[in-house]
């Protein structure tokens, strides 16, 4: 097929008023999303997720494909899952799928190594005005200074798939059962320590957990791990500058987050000391062998469809009372639908328009709230519809206090004590150096207590700044 055919012949492709729309985009024929597309067009689209959030978007798609004016658009979807979707496309490199999701942390290497396009022509700022705009910005970058987020310059590279808020997670049957084993005063515990707007201290959590866990079963614990990056980022910590230039590991409160989560299992005795090693801890805490545990919206999904026979709710995660500068801050992580540099005029317009859907539109974002797979990402329909459930779509089910998943989202204020952050792979050029440090962490016995967070971020830090100072040479900074 060729390109300036499909894009600007009025013979049966296109209609007269996409034809004044036309454009060119580096020498490339420019075709608008919302054009009349008459002419079969094939696209792959790639996603990643367990099988729950695979059959989610398989939905999703085949409504796209149902929808009026998309009928001559075929999308075979593919989903992966998260072990091995990076690999998969990588493998696909030099014949990428049309429309991929890419995780928030992988956007840096692949966008500065243009493999992407530039979509900023296919979507107005009046359609991005409806959008988080956390999840929007993410995906700008400006090929000139090699820098992220959106400034002068900078281009869109991707579409927001969600924002997804990783906090804490209760089994409310299994806590009410040990405050009653242990006598304590249930009405106190859930105004005082659970509350969704106030969030709970280090001090304060540790405290409840340890009063909980007497008479747990065998293999029962009180948390089935601690998210080290919610504990650094609760504690006014990070792991470099905000340039992502020099490491800031051996900050006192950055080893005092790490050290926070290896006592919980070494001096508390609430977590498994190989916790923070299993990659595995929301199952066991799925199989209600856990009384804490930390989940995202996307996990609803599995809870809605394998029918797990307990109640669960949600709540922002601790932070360090005794820092005047910390406050509850999660993780929040995001993957944009990307389209391949390489797709055609016309396979980009109906990639696009996939994309737009997904991200989007209406129906899609109603569809996917009532599968249990994201916060919505129009800022609107979360604020009122979703957090109150006024349409009745998910009448009774878990979690209730959802509005701690947009306070997460949307920031601090005055009154709003609950914050997220990104996380801190989508800074740099490689995601890789994370598990290289948490490795190291565990190798050297942090989870064992054989040494200290202090002595092991010492010792590692000048070779986490090489790391960090080869990234950025990688990009030319």
């Amino acid at each position: 097929m060729k390109k300036g055919f499909l894009a600007c012949v009025v013979a049966g492709l296109m209609t007269v008023s996409c034809l004044a729309a036309c454009g060119k985009q580096g020498g490339e024929e420019v075709i608008p999303p919302d054009a009349v597309i008459t002419e079969r067009v094939d696209i792959e689209f790639w996603g990643w997720g367990d099988l729950a959030e695979q059959n989610n978007y398989q939905t999703l798609v085949n409504q796209f494909m149902a929808e009026e004016g998309n009928e001559n658009i075929n999308v075979h979807y593919v989903g992966n899952t998260a072990t091995v979707h990076m690999q998969n496309l990588e493998g696909r490199i030099k014949n990428l799928p049309q429309l991929f999701m890419l995780p928030d942390y992988d956007f840096y290497a692949w966008v500065a190594d243009d493999t992407l396009k530039d979509i900023t022509p296919y979507v107005t700022e009046e359609e991005l005005s409806a959008v988080w705009p956390q999840a929007v910005d993410e995906y700008y970058y400006n090929p000139d200074t090699a820098l992220l987020g959106k400034s002068d310059g900078a281009k869109l590279y991707g579409l927001p798939k969600d924002l997804g808020p990783f906090t804490l997670v209760y089994n409310e049957d299994l806590l009410n059962a040990q405050i009653a084993a242990n006598h304590l005063n249930k009405e106190e515990i859930y105004a005082n320590l659970l509350n969704p707007k106030d969030p709970m201290t280090w001090t304060e959590f540790r405290n409840l957990l340890k009063s909980l866990v007497p008479g747990l079963g065998e293999n029962q614990y009180g948390i089935s791990h601690y998210e080290i990056e919610a504990a650094i980022y609760s504690n006014d910590a990070n792991f470099f500058t905000d340039d992502a230039a020099t490491q800031k590991i051996t900050d006192k409160n950055f080893t005092d987050a790490l050290q926070f989560c290896a006592n919980l299992a070494l001096v508390d005795g609430v977590m498994t000391p190989e916790a923070k090693q299993d990659t595995d801890g929301f199952t066991r805490f799925q199989g209600g062998n856990c009384i804490f545990s930390f989940m995202g919206p996307w996990d609803c999904s599995q809870f809605w469809s394998f029918n797990i026979p307990f109640k669960t709710n949600i709540l922002p995660v601790p932070y360090n009372g005794d820092n005047p500068n910390a406050r509850s801050t999660a993780w929040v992580g995001s993957m944009g639908y990307c389209v391949s540099k390489k797709a055609n005029a016309l396979q980009t317009a109906a990639a696009l328009r996939l994309a737009k859907y997904l991200c989007m539109n209406e129906n899609a974002q109603r569809k996917f709230y009532e599968l249990g797979q994201q916060v919505p990402n129009i800022m609107e329909m979360a604020r009122d519809e979703y957090v109150n459930d006024t349409r009745g779509l998910i009448a009774g089910k878990d979690p209730a206090d959802r509005s701690v998943w947009l306070d997460t989202i949307d920031g601090f204020s005055d009154t709003d004590k609950v914050g997220g952050k990104v996380r801190p792979r989508y800074y740099t050029y490689s995601s890789g150096w994370y598990a290289e440090l948490t490795d190291y962490l565990s190798d050297q016995g942090l989870w064992k207590g054989t040494k200290t967070a202090a002595q092991i971020c010492e010792a590692y830090s000048d070779i986490f700044q090489k790391k960090l100072t080869a990234m950025r040479k990688e990009l030319g900074l």
